[in-house]
């Protein structure tokens, strides 16, 4: 038995060592080192290699926050096209013309290139290396454009320098367009951040003054709102007449914020350049309308001189302050904040009353804000007279309601509606009596329209 056990071992044994005879003649696999530059390679896509392939991609790879392919596309680019990008520059002494600009390829797309690393780096929070990058542009690529799709090239070094203004703070210029601009230099005013309105406001004004002022050199009035209804009946100034509107309203908010500093000469500077460069601006609110931004510059500057204040300068904070000053009888304030409310709004009250045949429900009395509130300040500034006995001056008021805006309704705090039109036939009852009397006073006789008054002429001139 282990004669066998020991003849089996025998064999076991002589089996592993044939084993690794076997495997050590088999022929060794070459063993292949990859570069980091070729893993990079057979991960990413170069395409053709030309500076306009790579600077493309890198713009797409940072806008996907790729920010390991916007590297190495950026950098290929840079490896490749610096050298003849130098050249390039030291052929300029200013700008290229805009129809000449492309010849200058490897000057624009490396510059851009250094900008796509810079943005990489200071998204990251590296802004040590994006300071080195936007500086790579200004001290070496200073006369760079880069083509944005628009249909203008606009100047890399401006843009590395305003992201060394920025750079390690909250401020950003965004996608530099005038609409964003304009936004942001709102935000900063709501803020009373004065020092990122004067940087929003300045960088708009000098990218898009001039387009502005072309654009208002073209018309001759406001933009028909007919002619400029979009398919779905929208108006659509602002696609049109974009850089004319953020100009002048970035001008408006500049002059704001420096008026709210107590710069009012600066800020005087800015609103007449509204009225008197920029008047066919417009400006989009939110609530559906556009106003015209003229008319706001010089509304401020008139504030200046004021001794009352328009607070924001809607229908419904002029009206009320109307209503306050006719419970305190402050009858110049009054007139200041109806006269305010009148001449802004009139017009579109008077749009507004001609698309309606019967007053609005209650639940869409609302949306006739224009309609009510112009027509309420005509209602106090009869209101008004009739306290101070000037009877045809409220007269005339009344009658107004009744001829232009007979479907006002104004808001009770109670909680309804009442009827200005309504109010003012009574009004108009109660005028003529009163002037009745002075003339019966006056000479001792009656007109022969005077009657005797009825249930409804009494009920008319107690409303609302």
């Amino acid at each position: 038995m282990k004669k066998a056990l020991i003849i089996v071992l025998v064999f076991v044994v002589i089996g592993g060592l044939a084993w690794l005879y076997l495997e050590t003649k088999k022929p060794k696999e070459e063993v292949v080192k990859i570069t980091e530059e070729e893993v990079v390679e057979k991960v990413l896509d170069f395409g053709d290699r030309t500076s306009q392939t790579l600077t493309v991609k890198g713009w797409e790879a940072l806008l996907a926050k790729d920010y390991e392919a916007a590297l190495a596309y950026t950098d290929e680019c840079i490896k490749l096209y610096e050298e003849e990008a130098v050249f390039q520059q030291s052929q300029l002494t200013d700008f290229a013309p805009k129809e000449l600009a492309f010849d200058y390829w490897a000057l624009n797309d490396v510059a851009t290139c250094y900008f796509i690393r810079g943005e990489v780096y200071r998204e990251q929070g590296e802004f040590d290396k994006a300071r080195e990058a936007y500086q790579a542009i200004i001290d070496k690529l200073g006369y760079a454009q880069c083509w944005d799709p628009k249909g203008w090239f606009w100047k890399v070094a401006e843009g590395a320098k305003d992201k060394l203004t920025t750079l390690g703070t909250g401020y950003d210029f965004g996608d530099y367009t005038s609409q964003t601009l304009t936004t942001k230099a709102w935000g900063a005013l709501g803020a009373k951040d004065y020092y990122a309105v004067e940087l929003y406001t300045n960088k708009c004004i000098d990218l898009f003054e001039n387009e502005a002022l072309k654009m208002q050199a073209g018309l001759t009035d406001y933009p028909d709102t007919k002619a400029d209804l979009d398919q779905n009946g929208i108006l659509d100034l602002h696609e049109k007449y974009w850089a004319l509107n953020d100009v002048g309203v970035c001008h408006f908010i500049l002059g704001k914020a420096l008026a709210e500093q107590g710069k009012q000469e600066e800020a005087r500077e800015h609103f007449e350049k509204v009225i008197n460069d920029l008047n066919y601006a417009q400006c989009w609110d939110p609530q559906g309308w556009f106003w015209k931004v003229n008319l706001g510059a010089q509304n401020e500057i008139d504030r200046f001189s004021a001794k009352w204040d328009f607070g924001d300068y809607t229908s419904m904070t002029l009206t009320v302050k109307a209503w306050g000053a006719l419970g305190a009888k402050d009858y110049p304030a009054l007139e200041a904040y109806t006269d305010k409310c009148i001449a802004l709004y009139g017009p579109e009250a008077e749009k507004q009353q001609a698309k309606l045949t019967e007053y609005a429900p209650k639940e869409s009395a609302f949306d006739w804000w224009a309609l009510n509130d112009v027509g309420t300040c005509h209602f106090i500034r009869g209101e008004a007279y009739m306290n101070q006995k000037m009877w045809d001056k409220a007269e005339k008021e009344f009658q107004t309601i009744l001829d232009k805006y007979n479907f006002a309704q104004c808001w009770d705090p109670k909680g309804w509606f009442w009827k200005p039109s309504v109010g003012a036939r009574g009004r108009l009852n109660k005028i003529r009596v009163e002037k009745e009397l002075v003339l019966k006073e006056e000479t001792g006789q009656e007109s022969p329209e005077t009657g005797v008054e009825t249930e409804e002429v009494k009920k008319e001139i107690q409303s609302p």
